[in-house]
Parts: C-alpha cells; sequence; structure tokens
C-alpha cells in the first residue's frame, strides 16, 4: 500500500485584510481519512496549526503568510513517501504555495506531486505548465480520485484509468483523463480524519470561519451549489449537482464531536447548506431527539426561500446563534446580471424572522462587478443602510475580484482586462477584503471611487448600527474582556489585534536569531522578546496516525510524533 504525505500549506492573505479566518484542515481530512480507509498510510502535515504563531512575508511586500515557512516545511519531512499531495484552495495563495512545491522538489525530485482544490481545478494547464514541480492535478472532489492514484502508485491501476486527473504528456501538451462523476452519496465517504491533526492551535485561537463560541469544530452537511451565480467558481469545482446528507447522520457527526473533542459549537462549511425546509426542520427534530448541547451557525451564507418562521424560530431553538445571507446587490439589476436568484423581499422578511429569535445576522453584499453602474452601487449601499435599521449585527461590503472558474473571470480574460495570470494577477484577488487595495474591473466606476464607495458603506453601517443599538458597544467591550464574540465585527477586529502582536513577536524573534547565532542564546532572547499578553508558540508538532477503527476513537488527544 502507498505512502502519501498530504500538505495543507500555511494560510494566505493580504497585510491590510480586515478579515483572515484560521481554519482547519477540512478538505485534507476528508482525503486522509479515505486514504486510510482503504488501506494506505497517511502523514499530515499541517503547516498553518504548527505555525500558528508565526507570520512572515509571503510573495509580495504587501502579502503575509501564517504558518511554518517554507524551509520549516521541508525539514520537517524527513523521509520521501511515495507521494505527496497538497492542497490549492485559493489562487491567491497559488505563487506561495509554488515556492513550498518548488522547495520541496528540490529535496525530493523523484517524488511526484500531485495538487488539488479550487485553484488547480480552475488553472490546470497554467498550474501544470509554470511548475514543473506539479505531476499531477486533481480535478473536482478528490476523496474517490486520490485513492485510485494510490492504486496507480502501487502499480494496481494505469494513470489514464485515474478518472479526473491532469498531468504533462511526453510532448509537453495537457493531458486530461475522464472526468470523475460527482458524489451521489456523501454519507458514504469516511468522516473526516481529525485524529491525524493537532486540533489545540486552532481551538486556542478561536479565529475560525464563524463567530468564536468556544471549541468549535467544521463540519459539510451537504456538497456543491445548485446556482450558477457568475462570480462564483462553484460550477468549475462542483458543477451545478446538489447532494444533502441525512440529517440523521449529520447530528450523529457532531455528537462525536462533541464527545470525542469537546466540541461547544460547529460552523457549517457549506457553499449553500439548506435548500429545503424539510431538512431543517428534520435536522433540528434530531439534535431535539438526542437533547444535544451545543451551538451551531452557518458562517459562509445560505438561501433564504426556504426559512420562513416556523424554520427559524426551530433552528434557534436548536442552538442557531449565527445566521449569514448573500442577497449581494441592493440592486436588482446587478442580481440579474450576476445570475443571482434571490428576491430582495424574501431577504428582509428573512431578517425579521431571525431578529425576533435573536439570532445574530451578517448580510453579504458585494460592488463593483464589471458591468456594475453608479446608480447600483448606491443601492447597494442603500440596502447595506437599512439593514443597519433592521437590526442586521454586520455587513460584509466587499470588492469584486475575477476568481479563475467563474464565468467573469472569461468574461475579462475574453475582453482583454484580465491579461496575464501572474503574481500581480493573483494579488489582485485579495481586493475582497483588503482595504488598501480597490477593484479595476469595473467598467464604469474607477478603483479609487469604489474604494470610497466601500468606505463610506461600512462605516455608515456600522456607525448607524451601534448609534441605534448602543448596548452593541458594552458588548463589544465586554467580550473584548472575556476572550469572546457575538459578531463577525468583533470576532475579525479582535482576531486583528492578536494578528498583529504575532506580527510584532514575529519580527523580533527574527532580529534576535540574526543577532544571536547561538541557539541558546537565541532561545532564550525568543523568549524574552515576546511582548506582554503574548504567549509562548507551541512546540511544533507533526502528526501522524495509523488507520483506527471507529469504535475505538475516543480520545481527545492525537498520537503525534514530535519532531521540534
Amino acid at each position: 500500500m502507498s505512502r502519501i504525505l498530504l500538505l495543507r500549506p500555511p494560510a494566505v492573505f493580504a497585510s491590510s485584510s480586515y478579515s483572515v479566518p484560521v481554519t482547519m484542515p477540512q478538505a485534507t481530512a476528508y482525503l486522509a481519512a479515505n486514504l486510510l480507509k482503504h488501506g494506505h498510510e497517511v502523514q499530515c502535515l499541517d503547516a498553518l496549526a504548527e505555525g500558528i504563531d508565526h507570520i512572515g512575508v509571503s510573495y509580495a511586500p504587501s502579502v503575509r503568510y501564517r504558518g511554518l515557512s517554507t524551509e520549516a516545511i521541508v525539514d520537517r519531512i524527513k523521509s520521501a513517501p511515495d507521494a505527496i499531495g497538497v492542497t490549492a484552495q485559493f489562487s491567491q495563495d497559488w505563487p506561495h504555495i509554488e515556492g513550498i512545491i518548488n522547495a520541496i522538489h528540490a529535496k525530493f525530485p523523484d517524488i511526484p506531486i500531485i495538487v488539488g482544490g479550487e485553484h488547480a481545478t480552475a488553472l490546470p494547464e497554467h498550474t501544470l505548465n509554470t511548475c514543473s514541480a506539479v505531476q499531477y492535478i486533481a480535478l473536482g472532489e478528490g476523496e474517490l480520485t486520490i485513492v485510485d492514484f494510490a492504486e496507480f502508485l502501487d502499480g494496481n491501476r494505469e494513470i489514464d484509468n485515474v478518472q479526473g486527473i491532469c498531468y504533462l504528456d511526453v510532448d509537453g501538451s495537457v493531458h486530461r483523463t475522464s472526468t470523475r462523476p460527482r458524489l451521489q452519496t456523501p454519507d458514504d465517504l469516511p468522516w473526516p480524519a481529525w485524529e491525524l491533526f493537532d486540533l489545540e492551535p486552532y481551538f486556542r485561537t478561536g479565529e475560525g470561519h464563524g463567530v468564536e463560541r468556544g471549541r468549535s469544530m467544521p463540519l459539510l452537511a451537504t456538497r456543491g451549489c445548485p446556482y450558477q451565480c457568475t462570480f462564483c467558481s462553484n460550477p468549475a469545482m462542483w458543477t451545478t449537482r446538489y447532494v444533502m446528507r441525512k440529517p440523521e447522520l449529520v447530528v450523529k457527526e457532531i455528537e462525536h464531536y462533541i464527545n470525542r473533542y469537546a466540541a461547544q459549537n460547529i460552523d457549517f462549511m457549506d457553499l449553500t447548506a439548506f435548500t429545503r425546509k424539510s431538512w431543517i426542520m428534520e435536522f433540528c427534530k434530531e439534535i431535539q431527539d438526542r437533547s444535544l448541547n451545543f451551538t451551531w451557525q452557518l458562517p459562509s451564507g445560505t438561501r433564504v426561500e426556504q426559512m420562513d418562521e416556523e424554520c427559524l424560530a426551530a433552528m434557534a431553538a436548536t442552538g442557531c446563534m449565527n445566521l449569514t445571507l448573500a442577497p449581494e446587490s441592493g440592486s436588482d439589476r446587478t442580481l440579474k446580471e450576476i445570475k443571482k436568484k434571490v428576491k430582495l423581499s424574501k431577504i428582509f422578511e428573512t431578517i425579521r424572522y431571525a431578529k425576533q429569535q435573536q439570532m445574530f445576522v451578517k448580510c453579504n453584499l458585494i460592488i463593483g462587478f464589471p458591468a456594475e453602474r453608479r446608480k447600483d452601487v448606491w443601492k447597494t449601499l442603500w440596502t447595506s443602510l437599512r439593514f443597519s435599521f433592521m437590526g442586521v449585527d454586520d455587513v460584509g461590503l466587499n470588492l469584486f475580484s475575477p476568481y479563475p472558474g467563474s464565468e467573469l473571470f472569461s468574461y475579462l480574460q475574453t475582453t482583454g482586462k484580465i491579461k496575464k495570470i501572474d503574481n500581480s494577477y493573483f494579488e489582485d484577488l485579495m481586493v475582497l477584503q483588503n482595504i488598501r487595495r480597490s477593484s479595476h474591473f469595473c467598467e464604469n466606476i474607477s478603483p479609487l471611487e469604489l474604494s470610497f464607495y466601500r468606505l463610506v458603506g461600512l462605516c455608515s453601517f456600522y456607525g448607524f448600527s451601534y448609534l441605534l443599538h448602543p448596548s452593541r458597544i458594552l458588548r463589544t467591550i465586554r467580550n473584548y474582556r472575556s476572550d469572546r464574540s457575538d459578531t463577525v465585527f468583533e470576532e475579525r477586529l479582535f482576531a486583528l489585534f492578536h494578528r498583529r502582536q504575532i506580527e510584532k513577536a514575529t519580527l523580533r524573534r527574527e532580529i534576535v536569531t540574526s543577532n544571536n547565532p547561538s541557539s541558546l542564546a537565541t532561545e532564550v532572547s525568543r523568549r524574552d522578546s515576546l511582548p506582554s499578553g503574548v504567549a509562548e508558540p507551541a512546540v511544533e508538532l507533526i502528526v501522524v496516525a495509523e488507520p483506527m477503527p471507529v469504535a475505538e476513537q475516543k480520545s481527545v488527544t492525537p498520537s503525534v510524533s514530535n519532531r521540534s
């Protein structure tokens, strides 16, 4: 059987970004679980968790990474596996990931490297043609592909019989194997192999995708999205097939996380969590029947068509605290242009019902689409202001960025707005939540004007939000002191303070290291240089585990091998 190393790279973000969630490696854990199920040996290297207290400069002066340095990642790979799998989820991360892959390849030139994730799926030809260290690309869902690829490594399958793979042929052309059909029954997959990872850094940091509500675990209740929004890469990654797991099995997985990891909160990471009222009601009933006590939230955004008063009441009664809606625009013309099939009247109705249940509500908005006009942007800003009067707690007012694989990405390539896929383009993708850069893909509004609109929109929303609800000021102060949060604004604000402390501590350690070559002197100085209130970074670990029957998975502490 094959021995495969799965690498989760560090998190990459703009230095002036106001939102940088620190999330567990869910995709990697799913891949590992299916490999273990089929008898293969798996090693996992989570470069984010193992270097969570380190922030460095990435591929551009304005870009940062959080996690292990490239040198530290390479150093942790002591012996050559049969293959190395790397997750490349977000395209703005790619230049940093490419550097890591090249460094690994330099140390292990004969070991095949396979890359998967949304970036690799959207730009397989570019990835293979510009990074010679990558031999294979896994397209779309990877759980079945990685197992078939392991069989190829074992000599039990030809590479052309591995569905959903891209590779360079001997003549340098990109060869694609047959398309792998989408998963129809995701419940057939084993749960993510979290026993292979040290999750405590994530619990300690508390900067996940959702709001900090204690020990949080990510979970997927569905796969895919049935919609075709033009700014989203979902159709390229998942097609439009949408499949739901059985509510009973979803709740069973949650119960397992409560028992094994002492989970207090569940973050649903689905692209589109809920599309059917009957599913929601059955899910809530299952929670009540098992008498489970935990909070849960929908941080990624969900549809509102099925969320009536009865549905939201059931969600609130079973612990749903935070609800994210994604109207994207306040302009009907823009909504039609981007194929966002949502009615603003239904959004407003859902907000009213959710606030009656005392839920914390966030609404996501985007401005600067290619064909958008000033009038459309003004309508979106007015909608944002209206949200503040309705009691909405958070608004994400983001600038459009053309993500690879999306319909608008192809349109901008055709019109010449995107001339070259290079590091500058990848850096531009970070404009989504970067307050120092602006989007330059709108045909009718200048980048400077768009930045002004975003600033005005955010200041207006949060200004009125706190003025109309003065108790929120005291709540935010209280939450900061008690190291918790109720809203995304609080979560990101507190995380920003923490991130700045980590950057300062990292810089001081680097200065000490450069001035003190003696390892002992360096270690003493490093500890003395930490600012007040910043904990000493945890010992960096590489986590390795053997397959374990579900019945035996009871201990919270994973098996680890100390490599420090």
